[in-house]
């Protein structure tokens, strides 16, 4: 994965309580970690607000645990573009350290679905997010 398609860059820092009793961070964690870099990106692109009748579920997360990270340290998660469907969406995600950036830590990708939260059908993704992941 290269920058092409680079959505959105999070730093993140690690919290000591983030560790497991093997010295580096619990798997769980960074998918917490993603969750916060799509939050953040969503929330500074204007795509997703409270209390809105239609956003995004997660429908899949994969996530390759290539190098531990350990405390202190700060992640970046950086968020590029994916496949695009009618009411889905692809983030794939690229984990290192601001310490040491040149270090692929993890990679994965997220799946994504536009949903109806009364009904909890999908419906299509909007124009405005459709725009962010076609190049100019």
């Amino acid at each position: 994965m290269s920058n092409k398609g680079l959505l959105y860059s999070a730093p993140i820092p690690v919290r000591w309580g983030d560790m497991d009793s093997y010295g580096h961070v619990n798997n769980i964690i960074y998918m917490q970690y993603l969750e916060e870099a799509r939050i953040s990106w969503f929330a500074q692109a204007g795509i997703i607000e409270d209390q809105v009748p239609y956003g995004p579920v997660v429908l899949q997360t994969l996530h390759t645990y290539l190098k531990p990270v350990v405390y202190p340290a700060t992640v970046v998660v950086e968020l590029h573009a994916g496949a695009l469907g009618r009411s889905s969406l692809v983030l794939e995600h690229r984990l290192t350290t601001l310490e040491q950036p040149e270090i692929l830590c993890g990679q994965g990708h997220c799946k994504l679905v536009w949903v109806d939260h009364t009904s909890g059908r999908s419906v299509p993704l909007p124009e405005s997010l459709r725009a962010l992941f076609t190049p100019s």
